[in-house]
């Protein structure tokens, strides 16, 4: 069963802190969810975080959005954007990610479900969760695992 969670953060105008803010608040919201303490998490040579032992995460974040998938059976990637991220170069991105029969979906979608599918290893079912309103995120986990509903946490 894939579980997500999220939390809304403060929007920054200053980047960097943002960035910071971003980070931070995805380490609290695993931590809280799973109740482990932050210095578990090592990174992987891929860059990935992961907890020795498992479960396998995922965190993406988005101007004041962070979001969390959880997964026990196995890699699980996530990616959120706000919907009014400005993207240069559409088409290139689009020639790049879109599969055949692609043409009509936006390319903000595309976007999210590539890098969730990237994030997972390469494989996996689709998911795109409801989360707050001016945002899409996508989920990839293994075939026929349950997916449940996301939930919101306070990120105080």
């Amino acid at each position: 069963m894939a579980r997500l969670h999220f939390t809304e953060i403060l929007r920054l105008s200053d980047r960097k802190a943002m960035r910071q803010a971003e980070h931070e608040a995805g380490r609290r919201l695993l931590c809280e969810v799973l109740g482990c303490d932050a210095s578990h998490i090592l990174i992987h040579e891929n860059g990935k975080p992961y907890l020795p032992g498992g479960p396998f995460f995922s965190i993406s974040h988005s101007e004041g959005l962070v979001l969390l998938a959880v997964s026990e059976l196995g890699e699980i990637g996530c990616d959120v954007e706000r919907l009014d991220r400005p993207l240069r170069n559409e088409e290139a991105i689009r020639r790049k990610i879109a599969l055949p029969g692609e043409d009509d979906i936006p390319l903000l979608t595309l976007w999210v479900k590539h890098e969730a599918v990237f994030k997972a290893g390469g494989a996996g079912e689709v998911y795109c969760p409801a989360v707050p309103e001016g945002y899409i995120a996508a989920v990839c986990c293994r075939a026929n695992e349950e997916i449940v509903p996301a939930v919101r946490y306070d990120a105080n």
